[in-house]
């Protein structure tokens, strides 16, 4: 037999047996309700930072013992391919009882395949008895009222997730790395001794002959801190294109304003968020843009840098694997009396609107819907949301809940002004943030510069744009045809001798919605069209 006909044949045989270990184990898994007299509810998520599946084991088992008879399992799914996993349960009809949400998550999926909650949210939490928020309605309980878009779509009116956590971003630091290189030096209180703090390490490490990275970089974590700093830079041209007044344009509003000619690329203020972008980026190690998530973390884990930006949910995983001890901070953005930065900043930036996230929907093929919807109302009561603040790390979500001392570095900064709009500028489409993406190494790279930057985009941006806002007039159309079958129907239910309760209220809802829709989508077609190439 030829030497390669047998590799095949080996190869053959080691699938096929891979392949019947897999169906055994399936076969072996216990489905719900398996056992007799035994109630199973599962829960599925993407968070395997440390300390999260162990906090969600603990709530299981708490809950396991106040219902006797009732099992509980979480289901961990990689974070990259959870979206094509929830897709696939969701057609296959073989999804879990609850499901986090939030990727591969949109408009059309939650109206096809999730159970509106809105009616639900409404009530009071069950387990919130004996505390002080007895009697309060569920979204009430929560920090941010539970408005963010993880939890109440606008376009539908309703609410499709219960949350029990928050993100902040903060500046993490090796602090025995920190005394080894700078003594007794504190954090920086300022943007000028945050750069000077960078240029000291560079210094210090080129005359020891050690290599450490001021800030470990890569395409997740560096736009953490440079999208802050840009921010800072189009804080008061974000409040002058404000069309409503209301202190809050979305994006689509800076983008069309942008295509009426109200501010572009070459606009003093977004010269400045490009100037100090490239400013800080040069302290990231080379070629930090094509580095994953987890390059930056192993360099700072392995003490090779002295910082890293990125979010609250990575504090677990760096208490676990760290072997020193980890401070935080949060980043210094330039005053308004800076020289250079601060004709164009208002100030610090506000965390206030920090939205509530690891939020919970519950699919329609849930057979057992109110023990999904009980679980998820132990998740987020008071006493289950301070069990897993305490053994998680991670912020609370619910009013009330004291979070462990490690914990409260992360808490929202509330005072402040409101920040400005995203350098990255996404919309539905992602057009012009890839536009912005692939010409973001010209203005980062060695060779690059704020020029080379404003060439490369200043006319491919004004496309992506126009791109983009036709994508997001197209879903929104999509939205309002949608609306007008569920408003009819609510008209219909009205127009009984006993409508139900609510009905009356609903039927406003979606009339403001959607003359809110129809108005935004006239206005933006008709001046795609009066602005047309």
């Amino acid at each position: 037999m030829k030497r390669e006909n047998l590799a095949n044949y080996v190869g053959l045989f080691l699938l096929l047996v891979c392949f019947g270990v897999a169906v055994f184990r399936i076969a072996l898994r216990p489905s719900g309700g398996s056992e007799e007299g035994v109630e199973h509810i599962r829960f599925a998520h993407w968070q395997l930072e440390g300390g999260l599946r162990e906090a969600f084991d603990q709530l299981a088992r708490e809950y396991e013992a106040l219902h006797p008879g009732v099992k509980v399992e979480q289901v961990a799914i990689p974070v990259r391919t959870f979206p094509q996993w929830t897709r696939t349960q969701l057609i296959g009809e073989t999804i879990t009882e609850l499901v986090q949400i939030g990727r591969g998550t949109d408009d059309e999926v939650f109206a096809r395949f999730f159970v509106p909650l809105s009616d639900h949210v409404e009530q009071p939490n069950p387990y919130n008895a004996g505390t002080e928020l007895e009697g309060v309605p569920l979204r009430d309980t929560i920090l941010d009222g539970m408005q963010g878009s993880l939890n109440y779509r606008a376009n539908l009116l309703e609410y499709y997730g219960v949350p029990v956590s928050m993100f902040t971003v903060r500046m993490f630091y090796n602090r025995t790395l920190w005394r080894t290189m700078l003594g007794d030096l504190p954090p920086p209180s300022s943007y000028d001794e945050f750069l000077s703090l960078c240029e000291r390490v560079r210094t210090i490490s080129r005359e020891t002959g050690r290599a450490v990275i001021p800030v470990a970089g890569s395409k997740d974590n560096a736009p953490l801190l440079l999208e802050r700093l840009f921010s800072s830079q189009v804080q008061r041209l974000h409040q002058e294109l404000d069309p409503q007044k209301n202190m809050r344009p979305v994006v689509t509003e800076i983008a069309l304003s942008l295509l009426q000619g109200r501010w572009s690329v070459d606009d003093p203020s977004y010269a400045s968020g490009l100037e100090i972008m490239r400013e800080a980026a040069a302290y990231f190690q080379p070629g930090y843009s094509t580095l994953a998530r987890d390059d930056a973390t192993f360099h700072f884990l392995q003490s090779r840098a002295l910082m890293i930006a990125t979010g609250s949910w990575d504090s677990p995983s760096f208490r676990e694997q760290a072997d020193f001890e980890i401070g935080v901070f949060t980043l210094p953005v330039p005053a308004p009396e800076h020289p250079r930065y601060g004709p164009y900043t208002l100030g610090r930036g506000s965390e206030a609107e920090t939205g509530t996230g690891l939020s919970f929907g519950i699919p329609k093929q849930t057979k057992n819907f109110a023990r999904a919807l009980d679980f998820l109302h132990f998740l987020s009561s008071k006493k289950g949301n301070t069990t897993f603040s305490r053994v998680s790390g991670w912020l609370p979500a619910v009013v009330g809940v004291e979070p462990p001392d490690h914990v409260k570095p992360f808490l929202p900064v509330t005072d402040g002004y409101v920040q400005g709009f995203s350098f990255q500028m996404k919309m539905d489409g992602g057009n012009a943030a890839r536009v912005i993406t692939n010409a973001e190494n010209l203005l980062v790279g060695p060779a690059g510069s704020v020029q080379a930057f404003q060439d490369a985009v200043r006319e491919p941006l004004k496309g992506g744009i126009r791109q983009d806002l036709e994508r997001s007039n197209h879903l929104t159309t999509l939205n309002t045809n949608r609306q007008d079958a569920l408003l009819l129907a609510y008209e219909m239910l009205n127009a009984r001798s006993d409508p139900p309760a609510g009905a009356a209220r609903k039927i406003d809802e979606i009339h403001e919605l959607q003359s809110k829709l129809e108005a935004t989508t006239a206005w933006t077609e008709h001046e795609l069209g009066r602005l047309a190439p």
